[in-house]
């Protein structure tokens, strides 16, 4: 139920409310003025569609779960439908503001909402942005085949919506981004409040000469980037575009001299108002802009002068207006006369420099092939559609139902020129969305690029802090303790089974067998999938996503067998029996096997003795039930004195919720990023250990390896 509740209400945080370009324009100039919303299109009616459906639904998620405190989620589904129905755009007045107040109001709650109780790797969320990447996918698919540029699956459910491939990364990092503050305030305040000031305020300056050097190395290629960018690429470019704007204009003042009389001081000011004021573009936007607009201005006046020849050119025969099109526009718009800009050659494949003009060249060069060669073909086609007969060879299959043959070439004349001035006002306005788009990819790449910089600087900032307050020397001499479980009752029952591990037709409850990294003799496979739709990417990744199945209580049957798992050496078997309410950490890549009566869960955390393990997602086993455990080699369980030993992080197979742990690191900034540390589990905390050599200590290890890593969920 909540999998299905939860897509509603990511959909309208998504979709209802842009939090990009809120950002843009200002929350509260979203609120009173520009409202930057996606409206659904109407059923019929603009207060019918969508989000009014995806309301209802989630109104009666809310009373079938009985979880009323997510009600905000289904009142502002409805009123984001509604909103359109009762508040006329630009009706402005007190009414609008509290409407739109009502509005904000409303997508805040369903944000903390989805803080509070959303979470990135759950199969709601995980699906939302599956949808939002093959809507990319489908949408480039559909342009191959003709379709309109934007047409999507989404933007036929919400007025203008295009999809864009870097908005939804965007999305994507910018939920990360915001879910980790809210985890990192979350997880750790109620530690940090427990440390005397001065133990903290030790600890918080070491942790920053420590780490700081991570923040330096961004700060030093951040700013190496700017100023490439913006000091060197960008002034030379607009210099050189600034220059091509003025011989296009004197190109154009000489063109109107000979074929738009006028008193003569008026040519230049008459040709300098063919480029648009951009004031909120950047200064290479802008240049670029100008450019288009000049170029293009000029040749729609050569090309509406030169499509006055066509009836000349024709010779009184309906059949030659094509041809005449054609040659009339290759004459005013010749190829080998475009402004292109000059490509800066071959590259050496480091230079940041010549590969970035390469790269806006290009793209801009290959804008003004694909506007001249559109142009044309679309004029030339309606040429055809309106000169030649329906059984013609070369009349165009898609010609339009309500377009007729004219009478004569005069007409047809008349009607082409007609078109051609709908298709440059077409041409001219996709010219400049391309050239903004293409900034605007720019502009939120580099947001992308900044909101995953700050996303690894904060994992690796409280990472270090984890090293620095849990060292047995440290500034407060504290253990960390995985999570704020208590202790189970009774000692942990563990044991090692070797190679082989058995589960007789005696047992009672039923288990599930991994069907890759251990073999299952005995019962016949039976393929299940006891997870459901849980945790899919750590699943799917450590080939656990479909199991098989062992039934219980099969002893009375006389062709049953027992059920024999078996693992190649050196790795081993391990079995851990969970009492009721108790609860193991461990890695899906080392789950082989469980007893039905097990429950299993996700963990998301960012505190910093969770941290202390490199990771912010952990899994988990609760009790009643048997956890079923493969190690690479040899194992080593507690109580056995070998597993009290420190050992690297990597070798930690499974652990207790409520183990404490310490830190064994060198606190210098070389090994801080560079090396790894140990780790050591307190007496009488439930610890496995893999012995294995190839999960130990290796190179990389240090925060190093953390900042180039991404928040996997395995």
């Amino acid at each position: 139920m909540l999998f299905i509740g939860w897509v509603p209400m990511l959909a309208s945080y998504a979709y209802v409310l842009d939090p990009v370009a809120t950002g843009k324009t200002g929350v509260l100039t979203t609120i009173t003025d520009q409202i930057t919303l996606y409206q659904q299109r109407g059923w019929g009616h603009p207060a019918i569609g969508v989000l009014g459906v995806a309301g209802l639904i989630a109104a009666a998620l809310v009373v079938r779960i009985r979880r009323y405190a997510l009600w905000p989620i289904p009142v502002f589904l409805i009123w984001s439908s509604l909103i359109y129905a009762f508040n006329a755009a630009g009706a402005g007045g007190p009414m609008e503001m509290a409407i739109h107040f009502v509005y904000a109001a409303l997508a805040v709650t369903c944000t903390y909402l989805f803080l509070r109780h959303g979470h990135l790797l759950s199969a709601s969320f995980v699906g939302f942005t599956a949808v939002l990447f093959l809507d990319v996918v489908t949408s480039w698919i559909a342009r191959l085949f003709g379709a309109t540029p934007g047409t999507s699956f989404l933007g036929a459910l919400f007025l203008g919506y295009q999809p864009y491939l870097v908005n939804a990364l965007l999305f994507l990092t910018i939920s990360v981004l915001v879910r980790m503050l809210w985890l990192m305030v979350r997880d750790n305040r109620q530690f940090i409040m427990t440390l005397p000031r001065s133990e903290f305020k030790a600890a918080s300056l070491r942790t920053l000469r420590l780490w700081f050097p991570a923040f330096a190395c961004f700060a030093v290629f951040g700013g190496f980037w700017w100023g490439l960018v913006n000091l060197l690429i960008e002034p030379r470019m607009v210099t050189e575009i600034e220059g091509q704007i003025t011989e296009l204009e004197s190109t154009a003042v000489r063109w109107v001299i000979e074929n738009e009389p006028m008193a003569h001081d008026t040519h230049t000011s008459y040709v300098e108002q063919w480029s648009g004021e951009y004031p909120n573009a950047d200064p290479l936007e802008r240049a670029l802009n100008r450019w288009s607009d000049v170029y293009l201005t000029s040749v729609h006046k050569r090309l509406s002068v030169n499509l006055t020849k066509v009836t000349k050119d024709a010779k009184n025969d309906l059949a030659k207006v094509p041809g005449a099109v054609n040659g009339q526009m290759n004459a005013a718009f010749p190829e080998d006369v475009l402004p292109l800009l000059e490509e800066p050659g071959w590259c050496f494949p480091l230079d940041p420099v010549c590969k970035t003009k390469e790269w806006i060249v290009s793209g801009t060069n290959q804008m003004m092939l694909d506007a001249r060669s559109g142009v044309i073909k679309s004029t030339t086609d309606f040429a055809k559609c309106v000169s030649l007969a329906d059984e013609h060879r070369d009349r165009p299959r898609d010609c339009p139902d309500e377009i007729n043959i004219a009478d004569d070439v005069e007409t047809a004349s008349t009607q082409v020129r007609g078109a051609y001035h709908q298709t440059y006002i077409s041409m001219h306005t996709t010219t400049t969305s391309s050239i903004t788009g293409g900034f605007r990819t720019w502009r939120n790449v580099s947001l992308l690029l900044t909101a995953y910089s700050f996303i690894i600087l904060l994992k690796t900032l409280l990472i270090v802090f984890s090293r620095v307050i849990f060292a047995p020397n440290g500034a407060a001499s504290v253990h960390a303790q995985f999570l704020p479980d208590d202790p189970p009752s009774v000692a942990p029952v563990l044991a090692n089974h070797g190679q082989h591990y058995r589960i007789p037709t005696s047992a009672k409850d039923a288990f599930f067998v991994a069907r890759w990294g251990v073999t299952l003799e005995g019962p016949p496979p039976a393929r299940r999938r006891p997870l459901g739709l849980r945790m899919p990417v750590a699943r799917i990744l450590s080939g656990t996503w479909a199991m098989n199945r062992v039934d219980g209580d099969r002893a009375g049957n006389p062709d049953e067998f027992d059920a024999e798992l078996k693992v190649d050496e050196p790795a081993e078997l391990v079995s851990w029996t969970l009492q009721d309410g108790e609860r193991v950490i461990f890695r899906f890549s080392d789950f082989v096997g469980m007893s039905d009566t097990l429950n299993m869960g996700r963990i998301s955390s960012l505190g910093i003795s969770t941290l202390m393990l490199g990771r912010m997602i952990f899994y988990y086993a609760e009790g009643p039930g048997t956890l079923i455990l493969r190690t690479t080699a040899a194992a080593r369980l507690t109580p056995s004195p070998e597993a009290e030993k420190p050992a690297p992080m990597p070798k930690l197979v499974a652990w207790g919720s409520s183990t404490k742990f310490s830190i064994f690191a060198a606190l210098t900034t070389m090994d801080t990023f560079l090396s790894g540390y140990n780790l050591r589990t307190a007496p009488g905390d439930a610890v496995v250990w893999d012995s294995s050599t190839r999960r130990g200590d290796g190179p990389g290890t240090g925060i190093l390896r953390f900042m180039k890593s991404f928040i996997l969920p395995i």
